[in-house]
Order: C-alpha cells, then sequence, then structure tokens
C-alpha cells in the first residue's frame, strides 16, 4: 500500500514468535469468545429500547466550542491548503513519491491519520473538509441553490466514490504518481463543488461524496455527540463511551450495509495482496491478464478486490439470516441487516489502525524534512529539518505485533458488545437475543482469526 514504493507494514527484521501462530490465533478467538460470555452474563437483560441507550453527559464547554465559527474556519483554511499543496507539488514538485509531499498528505495524513483521529475524537472530516469550505466561502457572496432535486440514490454514488479511491490506492498502480493523485484531486474538487452546486450541499455531501459518508460513520464510534435543533445548528454536546454512537438510529438501506461491508473489504484486500492466496491466484490468472500488458495489473487486482468484496457481502447476509432465524422473532431483514453491520464498524477501525501502524509511525515522519523543498527546487525554506532521520523504536516487528493482537482483540470485543446490544434491541428478550448472537460470535471469532492471520504475513517469521 505505500504510496513511496515502499512496504512499510513492519520495520527491521521480521518477528520470530516465540510460539507457533496458531497459539496466537486460538487465544485472541477465546478472548472474544470469553467477552461474549461476559456480555451476556452483565448485559444480557437489557432489551428493547433500553437495550440502545448508553450514557452521556452533557459538556457545555465543547458546546461553546462547537457554536464557535472558529473551528470551522481554522479547519477549512487547513483543508483548503492541504488541497492546493496536493495540487501544487503533485504537479510540480518531485516526480519520485517518497520525496513529494502530496503523497505524504494524501496517504499517510489524510487516509491513514485522519480516519483514525475521528474515531479517536470524532468527525474531524465536518471540520477540515476543502470543498465545504470554499462552497460556504463562495456562498457568502452569491447565492448557490440546488437546480435540480437529487433523486433517492441513497448511498450509492458515495459507495462508488469510495470504491473508486480504493482502486486508485490498491489496484491501479497509480498511488505512487504524484501528477496522477494530483490530477484526479482536481477533478473529484470540480465534481464535488459542480454536485453541491447542482444538487444542494448537503444533499449532495450526504448521498454522493465519498468521503463524508466515510467519516460520518467512522464518526459514530468517537466519544463526542452533537445534537442539532430543527434549524441544523449544534444545541447541545455530549461525552458518551467508544463505540456507543453506532448503536444510535440509521437510515436502513442496503446501499448502507454495502458500504460499511466495503470498509471491511478494502481494508482486508490491502492485507491479503502480501499473502501466498494471492499470489496462488495471480499465477492462475496469468494467462488473462498477462496479455493485457500494463492494464492486467489493475485488472487482477480490480478482480480480486471486487470478488472478495462481493464475498464479504454474501457472507454477512447469509450469516444475517441466521441471526434472525435464531432470534425467532419476525423483523425486517434490511433493517436488522442494517443495524448489525453498524457493529462491525470497530473491526475496520482497529483492522485500519493494526494494518497501518508502523506506515504511519515512519512515514509520518518521513514528510518534515520534505518542508525544507516541497517542490525538490533546491530550495533552502527550513535547514533545520533536513537532517532529520524516522525514529523506527516504536515500529519494530515484535511492538508492531502486539500492538495489532491488542488492537484487533479489542476492536471485536467492542464489536461482540455492540452486536449483543443490538440483538437485545431487535429480538425483544433476552434468550431469543442469546440465541441469535451465536451466528454472530463465529463471524467475530472467524473475523479475529482471519484477521490476525492476515496481518502475521508481513510481520512475523510464522506468518
Amino acid at each position: 500500500m505505500a504510496a513511496s514504493g515502499i512496504v512499510l507494514h513492519g520495520f527491521g527484521l521480521r518477528y520470530d514468535l516465540p510460539a507457533p501462530l496458531y497459539w496466537y490465533l486460538f487465544a485472541a478467538a477465546g478472548v472474544v469468545v470469553i467477552s461474549f460470555v461476559l456480555v451476556v452474563v452483565f448485559a444480557g437483560e437489557q432489551v428493547g429500547v433500553k437495550a440502545v441507550q448508553y450514557p452521556r453527559r452533557a459538556t457545555p464547554s465543547l458546546l461553546r466550542l462547537a457554536r464557535s465559527p472558529a473551528p470551522r474556519a481554522v479547519g477549512g483554511v487547513i483543508g483548503v491548503a492541504a488541497l492546493l499543496s496536493v495540487i501544487v507539488t503533485g504537479l510540480f514538485g518531485s516526480s519520485n513519491a517518497a520525496l513529494n509531499p502530496a503523497e505524504y498528505i494524501v496517504w499517510i495524513y489524510f487516509w491513514v491519520g485522519m480516519v483514525i483521529l475521528s474515531g479517536l475524537v470524532g468527525n474531524l472530516w465536518h471540520l477540515f473538509n476543502p470543498w465545504t469550505a470554499i462552497y460556504d466561502l463562495v456562498g457568502r457572496f452569491v447565492k448557490l441553490g440546488p437546480v435540480w432535486k437529487l433523486h433517492n440514490v441513497g448511498v450509492w454514488p458515495a459507495a462508488a466514490a469510495y470504491f473508486s479511491f480504493a482502486c486508485l490506492e490498491l489496484t491501479s498502480g497509480m498511488a505512487n504518481r504524484p501528477w496522477v493523485v494530483a490530477m484526479l484531486a482536481i477533478a473529484y474538487t470540480a465534481l464535488t463543488l459542480a454536485g453541491m452546486i447542482l444538487f444542494g450541499r448537503d444533499e449532495w455531501l450526504e448521498h454522493c461524496e465519498g468521503f463524508t459518508v466515510l467519516f460520518g460513520i467512522v464518526g459514530r464510534f468517537s466519544p463526542i455527540e452533537a445534537e442539532r435543533d430543527a434549524t441544523g445548528k449544534i444545541s447541545a454536546v455530549h461525552l458518551r463511551p467508544w463505540g456507543v454512537g453506532l448503536l444510535k438510529p440509521w437510515r436502513t438501506g442496503w446501499d448502507r450495509v454495502f458500504f460499511v461491508i466495503l470498509m471491511l473489504s478494502t481494508l482486508a484486500f490491502d492485507g491479503i495482496l502480501a499473502t501466498p492466496a494471492w499470489q496462488d491466484f495471480n499465477v492462475t490468472l496469468e494467462p488473462i491478464w498477462l496479455p493485457m500488458g500494463p492494464w492486467g495489473f489493475f485488472f487482477v487486482r480490480t478482480l480480486g478486490m471486487t470478488l472478495l468484496t462481493i464475498a464479504f457481502l454474501l457472507v454477512f447476509v447469509a450469516f444475517i439470516e441466521m441471526v434472525v432465524f435464531f432470534g425467532n422473532r419476525k423483523v425486517d431483514l434490511v433493517a436488522t441487516a442494517t443495524g448489525f453491520a453498524l457493529t462491525l464498524v470497530p473491526i475496520a477501525l482497529v483492522y485500519n489502525a493494526a494494518h497501518y501502524y508502523s506506515y504511519f509511525v515512519i512515514q509520518a515522519q518521513a514528510f518534515v524534512p520534505l518542508l525544507n523543498d516541497p517542490l525538490g527546487k533546491g530550495w533552502q525554506l527550513w535547514p533545520a529539518v533536513v537532517g532529520l532521520q524516522p525514529s523506527f523504536a516504536l515500529a519494530q516487528a515484535s511492538t508492531v505485533w502486539f500492538i495489532q493482537i491488542v488492537l484487533i482483540v479489542g476492536g471485536h470485543v467492542i464489536a461482540v458488545y455492540l452486536s449483543h446490544l443490538r440483538a437485545g434491541e431487535r429480538f425483544r428478550t433476552a434468550q431469543r437475543a442469546l440465541l441469535s448472537q451465536y451466528p454472530m460470535l463465529v463471524l467475530m471469532v472467524t473475523y479475529t482469526m482471519t484477521s490476525l492471520l492476515i496481518l502475521a504475513q508481513s510481520t512475523t517469521k510464522a506468518g
């Protein structure tokens, strides 16, 4: 995945596990099973609406900050500056991805860093979105009203945008070409601004803009919850436990289920690229993709990611069918699938953090020396940072492996907890909720073991 053309998921020698890999896999699965038992014991009686209620505390200081125009103004300036930096350095800077700030801004600070931070502290994209900042600024001087009404498209356009971005990162082979990243940034800027002008700012963002939908989902995991009144103004800000915001009501639909599954499958595909199974798949399809020349690389990877997404979706739907069957209560399948899809979001977030941990820790430091000469023209803007070298202290393979275990197991435990509460809300009795969760437990355990197995490929000798 490394935009700079370097594999950056583990540094130094691969970690020689002191015990067989399968011990770690079964131990992690055991922790998830034990957490399931504890959830049943301590939260098993929470059913109906009570099951999805959670404690929260009003924070007047955060409310005053949220109502202030300063955070959005500062965030907008930073977002627009980052977008312009990507375009300018991408077009006029070094063609070497490792020496071009555009690659670091897009793939490290935005695609990895902002996703992780948004899960930890709140939806940062709401503050830093450069396109809303541009639209709102222009709207102060020119009336920008919707020209057409957006049809009932759900979030399918946003899912298509997200999938396209994942293709750029994982299947195109162009992610490490700064001029391509810059040109696509210009194209997407034009598309997004045109969409907001023609169909309305919020309508376009909520249905067609992939990053807005993505960060809206990620932000639900965070401990900050904002309430808005009928006019759209923030009326209250609360603190809540991490993860419980995923229990809040969400518009139902297969489009939203698909978007969450896409978050999981694209992350998993990035890890699968390092596995022997992917190499075997590649070799098997050589007679098809080799004659395609340069397009063969794109074809086989896009096919692989598409098939994996379809497989993830089919497996999830099959398990939801079993959940409904064991729950023994007539419920709406789409609404049930949508509710349980959100309980998988912690898995996507922790896998994202685990998979990109070393990549972020090292490459975030490598960006700093580029500030001295961002366009590669021989400038001396900040000579003091030229000699800075990234520290590998927190990215040794052994450290990475144990951090990955903690993240993966912790995320799945949270998912088990949320899934059980969702079951209590959907199936109304403790017994039906418990029975419905046996299939989800199998799914969570499978996800846990598979995730660690994939991560082990690039970190441990056993992998």
